[in-house]
């Protein structure tokens, strides 16, 4: 069953204030500059701090043109137990679905395809799935695994195993397709002493380039550092490849060549200092005390929004996922109420935005929660597609076709 909670897991990654800082630049209300030459004039700044004062409610209406519930076929060889939120990818003709020890690939209307790959450490076989990407142009699924540091590829249309590359350096986290030849990779700090942050790789596993963290440390205690379950530090948009850590407040487009500033989050006093962060705290109490106030964040962009998912560094909201929303035309940056969006299109259920795939956005209910959510609305389980769903059914995605 997929859990909806945010999760926190003790591990030894390395939390480093790189980025833009605590800028504290105006964004430009100039009226008589189009809307395309402002978002090109990167960096914007995003008045975060003071978006978290103002609450507005949300509506779908709002936001989108339609809504579709798709239901995963069940069957004793796709059995969906859980898989990471913002790793679901979308294809012109499938979504590839990770958990743990499985990728599942159905079709756009829900129906089981294959899986991808098999646990093992033979050709072809991943003991963990880390991160997973697919290539249309290539017809290619890749399935990372941080643990053997390896990336696999398999044909997206056979599921056939093609080949394997190794990642040229230790303490990879993510390693995503960037194009048919090239790689882009994310290094988690894992003991304080990784320079790299961010690189580039060829299919013969040779580093093209890469990008340094500002400084190095030394972990006072050991499994020092926060990661989440729904951790994800490089996303795509339209034709950019986007990156950003939680511990800074910047939003970068990648290349083999830099890495430009595309937004820059003003955090003001909920950007954690680095003296507050656990590898530099050495009582783990002390840590929760002071890390509380502090909140991480990641990104979900789409054409006309920006969503900020985020949750406390530590305290009682650690585990409580809330959500920030920007409009890029406007500049309008204000804190969700309820921390979901109303559903106010088919009286189905409240969204929450997780993830942009493709143009649209995408929220995942468990067929054990949406069977709790009907105790309250018991007209949810009338509804056309989800009659006849079962509470031990496969999961169900939430798709959201935002106004264009």
């Amino acid at each position: 069953m997929m859990m909806k909670k945010f999760y926190l897991i003790l591990t030894c990654v390395a939390l480093c204030a790189c980025g833009g800082g605590n800028a504290k630049q105006p964004v430009s209300t100039t009226e008589n500059i189009t809307e395309e030459k402002q978002v090109s004039q990167y960096p914007i700044y995003i008045p975060f701090e003071e978006g978290m004062e103002i609450e507005r409610e949300v509506k779908l209406s709002d936001i989108a043109d339609s809504v579709e519930y798709i239901r995963l076929e069940t069957t004793d060889d796709c059995l969906v137990k859980g898989f990471k939120l913002t790793n679901i990818i979308k294809t012109t003709k499938y979504y590839i679905i990770p958990e743990a020890q499985k990728v599942f690939q159905f079709t756009l209307d829900g129906k089981f395809v294959r899986n991808i790959g098999r646990r093992g450490q033979g050709p072809g076989e991943f003991l963990y799935v880390t991160h997973i990407d697919a290539n249309e142009k290539s017809n290619l699924i890749s399935i990372y695994c941080s643990s053997s540091q390896k990336m696999n590829f398999y044909n997206l249309e056979t599921g056939k195993f093609i080949y394997s590359v190794r990642s040229p350096y230790q303490g990879t986290s993510i390693t995503s397709m960037y194009n048919d030849s090239t790689f882009i990779s994310h290094v988690r700090n894992i003991n304080g002493q990784k320079e790299i942050k961010l690189y580039f790789s060829d299919r013969k596993g040779k580093m093209l380039k890469s990008f340094n963290r500002p400084e190095k440390f030394i972990c006072p205690i050991a499994g020092a550092s926060i990661s989440g379950y729904s951790d994800n530090y490089i996303y795509r948009y339209e034709n950019e490849v986007c990156y950003k850590e939680y511990e800074n407040d910047t939003v970068y487009v990648a290349t083999p060549n830099e890495l430009k500033k595309k937004y820059i989050l003003n955090l003001g006093k909920y950007s954690i200092p680095v003296e507050h962060t656990l590898p530099f705290v050495a009582n783990v109490q002390k840590y929760h005390d002071v890390a509380s106030g502090y909140i991480r964040t990641n990104v979900v962009e789409t054409k006309k929004y920006l969503f900020f998912p985020y949750t406390h560094w530590a305290g009682k909201k650690m585990n409580e996922q809330q959500y920030l929303m920007y409009n890029k035309k406007t500049k309008e940056c204000f804190h969700i109420k309820g921390d979901k969006i109303i559903n106010d299109t088919n009286h189905g259920m409240d969204f929450s935005p997780i993830w942009a795939l493709d143009k649209d956005m995408i929220d995942i209910f468990s067929a054990h929660n949406i069977y709790e959510l009907a105790e309250k609305n018991p007209e949810l389980l009338n509804h056309p597609q989800l009659k006849g769903l079962k509470e031990d059914d496969n999961p169900v995605l939430m798709i959201v076709h935002l106004k264009r």
